[in-house]
């Protein structure tokens, strides 16, 4: 161990680690309050059965009662969280726009109530709406007649359906104040007027990856200005109308949007995307985009984030000096990102020095001698044998596994009570299929090599005992607590996080953590497998360091990588992915995987070289990369 990292090398990474964690605190915390000039509070209200909505809210410190601005709901979409419209919530805020970023039913802080999933997001306690609520009644700074919503995939599912909601209500009013009984008979007077906009709450709508809604028949129901964002490359694309998600031109759902607004004698054959039509000041304002991005890429994409500014600062009629292009939320990425970096350098220095109290110390051992360099024909055919099939049974084996109805439930939306977490659930089989797999190359390895291994079983670093594990577990435990008050101290202090895209390190709840120690038990099996793999097959006499890593690293990924390759190698040159229907969203869950595969396999070695066991980092992996995935999806 020693020659592995000294005390006074830990500290310094130690002290590399908190450093980058604070400056990305700080960063972050400052561009996403643009400097001061925004205030971030996180908040939580009770809606109707029990259930309660948890945001965050944006407000630009110039609001008040006597100066109002007008607000914007905005939704996440499926399996994400809040922060995933940090984009949004920054930049409309930036432009004098107060910002709720809620997290929906079912994810982050909010309630994960007992109720049907898709008929919920059709109703009235679908989450956006009792927000509409809640600031049209409660928020004195907000202009009511000023209020708009947004959401990404399934946050546009439920845009869709708090549009319909509030123009119904618009349209009751309308056709009440005709009736020959009403206030002035079949004419609709000044106040029957006054008292329909009223029950319109919403008055504009951005939409994003989500137009499947688009049609002919919920454009009779809105009365709003509405702008939709869809990527090109969208993989739900096969599910349009035209088979793909190119919007232009003649796409039905397009001009659906278009069409709604405009006289009999002036509807349009072919949609020009990005241009305006109608009118702000009448709620007739319609917009279609369609740039070349996927479905992910939607809320992490300056020109998205460019267009949805652009639409509001348009519906608002607000006259802000900030172009569209100007944007800070990329850089609080990066700031998150960097924190994000740091967690991880955190990990092995803290352990180093764990291990140094009394404790612990007994768990130091040598780091084992590496293995003999595979010399003969067989001993490289099954060591790279073995690494090729590890990866390639892998990628075959992800999607029929994940479709299995034992835990994943017919539908990808009704997961079983004990395995609660949709996405979880699409990886949790398959991993402990393939740690099985793992073990079992493992122990054909080892028979198949004969004395050339065998006789070098302590270089495995498996071997260990009862009392010995429990201190290990325990040690396991202290890391976990040490990483995740990071995060905690990142959240409470600063209102941030670490985070890059869809990878995300977040503040848990108490059921999340339950969730997770559940998922703990299961997934346990793969990471003790990748330990091995690691540390007891990878790393040869005569191979540098940094190539055994990368050997391990990448076999770890390389067959989540060949299946994202697949899909959107396919995506890119035909329009439509090449696994559709539910599956598209199965590969999606898998971006994270690859760097936090790739990474765990340096955190395993180098936690191996410290007690010259595999043990320790398994538990660290497993509990630090599923309470990950815990703390950022959908549980039912």
């Amino acid at each position: 161990m020693k020659k592995f990292l000294s005390t006074r090398l830990a500290l310094k990474f130690l002290c590399v680690a908190l450093s980058m964690v604070l400056i990305s605190c700080v960063g972050a915390s400052f561009l996403q309050t643009d400097f001061g000039k925004v205030q971030i509070s996180k908040f939580k209200i009770p809606s109707d059965n029990g259930t309660w909505i948890e945001g965050n809210l944006f407000r630009p410190v110039s609001a008040n009662a006597e100066h109002k601005v007008p607000l914007v709901i905005t939704s996440h979409g499926f399996l994400n969280n809040k922060e995933m419209q940090d984009s949004t919530a920054i930049e409309l805020s930036r432009r004098g726009i107060a910002v709720i970023a809620m997290d929906f039913l079912w994810h982050g802080g909010s309630s994960s109530p007992d109720m049907p999933f898709f008929p919920t997001i059709m109703s009235e306690n679908n989450g956006m709406i009792p927000l509409v609520e809640y600031a049209s009644s409660s928020l004195d700074y907000v202009d009511s007649t000023k209020i708009g919503i947004s959401g990404h995939s399934m946050g546009g599912m439920i845009t869709w359906s708090t549009l319909q909601y509030y123009g119904q209500l618009y349209l009751a009013e309308l056709e009440a104040a005709k009736d020959p009984s009403s206030e002035d008979g079949a004419v609709i007077t000044v106040s029957e007027q006054a008292k329909a906009d009223a029950s319109n709450k919403v008055a504009s709508a951005f939409i994003i990856s989500q137009v499947e809604q688009s049609t002919d028949e919920t454009f009779q129901n809105i009365h709003a200005n509405v702008g939709i964002n869809v990527g090109k490359y969208d993989e739900g694309g096969s599910g349009f109308a035209k088979g793909n998600a190119d919007l232009s031109g003649d796409a039905p759902e397009s001009l659906a949007a278009i069409n709604s607004v405009m006289p009999e004698n002036q509807k349009i054959n072919a949609v020009e995307i990005g241009k305006y039509y109608g009118n702000a000041a009448d709620q007739t304002l319609r917009v279609v985009y369609n740039p070349a991005e996927i479905h992910p890429w939607q809320h992490f994409s300056v020109a998205s984030t460019g267009y949805l500014a652009d639409f509001f600062t348009k519906a608002f009629q607000i006259n802000n000096p900030l172009s569209a292009g100007n944007q800070l939320w990329l850089w609080k990425e990066i700031f998150n990102f960097i924190g994000l970096l740091g967690s991880f350098l955190f990990i092995v220095p803290f352990a180093v020095l764990l291990l140094k109290l009394p404790c612990f110390n007994s768990l130091i051992q040598p780091t084992p001698a590496k293995l003999p360099e595979p010399k003969t024909r067989k001993s490289k055919i099954l060591f790279w044998g073995s690494w090729i099939m590890s990866w390639v049974i892998s990628a075959i084996s992800y999607l029929p596994i994940s479709r299995w109805s034992i835990i994943a439930g017919q539908n990808i939306l009704q997961p079983r009570s004990l395995f609660p977490q949709t996405a979880m659930n699409f990886i949790l089989i398959w991993a402990i299929f393939n740690g099985l797999v793992g073990l079992l190359l493992f122990w054909l390895t080892t028979r198949l090599s004969g004395k050339n291994y065998n006789e070098h079983s302590e270089s495995w670093g498996i071997k260990t005992n009862l009392k010995e594990l429990l201190k290990t577990f325990a040690l396991a435990v202290c890391i976990f607590t040490g990483f995740y008050a990071l995060v905690a101290f990142a959240d409470y202090f600063f209102q941030t996080d670490f985070r890059l895209w869809v990878l995300a390190i977040k503040v848990f709840t108490p059921n999340q953590l339950l969730i997770g120690l559940r998922y703990m038990l299961f997934f346990f099996i793969f990471y003790v497998a990748q330990s091995i793999a690691v540390n007891s097959t990878t790393p040869v006499e005569g191979q540098k360091e940094w190539r055994d890593l990368l050997i391990s690293g990448t076999g770890g990924v390389l067959g989540i990588l060949v299946l994202i390759g697949v899909q959107y190698g396919t995506l890119f040159s035909t329009g439509v992915t090449f696994w559709q229907n539910q599956d598209w969203l199965r590969i999606l869950v898998l971006f994270p995987l690859v760097f936090q595969l790739f990474i765990a396999a340096y955190i395993s070695r180098y936690l191996f070289k410290c007690t010259g066991k595999i043990w320790l980092g398994a538990m660290v992996n497993c509990m630090i990369i599923v309470m990950m995935g815990a703390a950022n999806t959908f549980t039912f």
